[in-house]
């Protein structure tokens, strides 16, 4: 079997990279940024002629995105939905058997406390972020086209680990700047993915049933608080952790952004995004993973932690 993994260079693409490679897979991979990786070959999946890093191949694992607090909603269409299209379409031109999307449980998001969630939760009748917003159309004409070529999606929350470039490096940015808040008092209960895992669940997600969408996460859900904890007593940083009630720091985040956009763009230090998905909480159940996939979390936090320090 020939893959294709897009979006390579990050963390759950180098992730996939490595669990293909150790299964024996033939790959190829891709990404806007040059890298010594499997066949590589660079494409903006938004503008390039995608047929060939198509040409061959027989399943798509499809993880590049746009994956930020901050941006245009232009910006998250033409990253996370123009893309998607180009890239289905010339995987169904080139004969591809199988296409898995690593879609985002932040389409849950909705300002409000939500603890185990299913797959057939209703979903907010606005999303909160541009991000969600255009994830969800995403994944929406993912499972859609299933068919011939069978399309499965994921829900992975929070994946951290090595090559992560948001969760944990956010973090620990803040810890360096000496305070991270507690919005809400740090009680959010938030559910976390280690890349490896989340990978596997991407390959397992190849052979399921086509048409569905699974979440993943690792099997068990921390207080923000706790998390913070524990991220910090292997840091070593030293840092204040102020509770800041969630109506003050989503409107904190507000102003921020506005003075932002009004200085020229530059991403703020607070994001109503970093609120919402901070302040409340958000827990995943992946009863339908475990039964379908036969999927099973292999990678407890404070082990995936340690790989960030490696």
């Amino acid at each position: 079997m020939r893959a294709l993994v897009t979006g390579a260079t990050g963390c759950l693409g180098r992730a996939l990279v490595e669990e293909l490679s150790l299964h024996g897979w033939n790959l190829r991979t891709t990404a806007r940024t040059p890298a010594d990786l499997p066949d590589f070959m660079a494409a903006d999946l938004v503008t390039s002629d995608l047929r060939p890093i198509l040409k061959g191949v027989d399943v798509v694992f499809h993880c590049a995105a746009l994956s930020s607090a901050w941006g245009s909603e232009a910006e998250f269409i033409a990253a996370n939905v123009t893309a998607t299209r180009r890239l289905l379409q010339a995987a169904e031109d080139a004969g591809a058997m199988r296409f898995v999307f690593a879609s985002t449980p932040s389409l849950y998001a909705d300002g409000t406390d939500r603890l185990d969630v299913a797959e057939n939760a209703p979903l907010p009748a606005r999303c909160v972020t541009p991000y969600a917003h255009s994830k969800r159309l995403a994944e929406r004409m993912v499972l859609a086209a299933d068919g011939g070529m069978r399309c499965n999606a994921i829900r992975p929350r929070a994946i951290y680990g090595r090559h992560d470039r948001s969760l944990l490096p956010r973090l620990f940015q803040a810890m360096r700047r000496g305070m991270v808040p507690m919005i809400g008092g740090g009680h959010a209960l938030i559910d976390v993915t280690h890349r490896r895992d989340a990978a596997r669940a991407m390959i397992l997600a190849a052979s399921g049933p086509g048409g569905r969408v699974w979440n993943v996460t690792s099997g068990r859900a921390f207080a923000f608080r706790d998390l913070v904890e524990i991220a910090g007593r292997r840091s070593g940083l030293r840092f204040r952790s102020p509770r800041i009630p969630y109506s003050l720091a989503m409107s904190l985040a507000t102003t921020a952004e506005t003075m932002a956009r009004w200085r020229g763009g530059a991403e703020p230090a607070l994001t109503r995004q970093a609120v919402a998905s901070l302040g409340r909480s958000l827990t995943l159940d992946i009863t339908a993973a475990r039964r379908d996939l036969g999927y099973k979390p292999l990678v407890g936090f404070e082990e995936g932690l340690q790989e960030c320090f490696a």
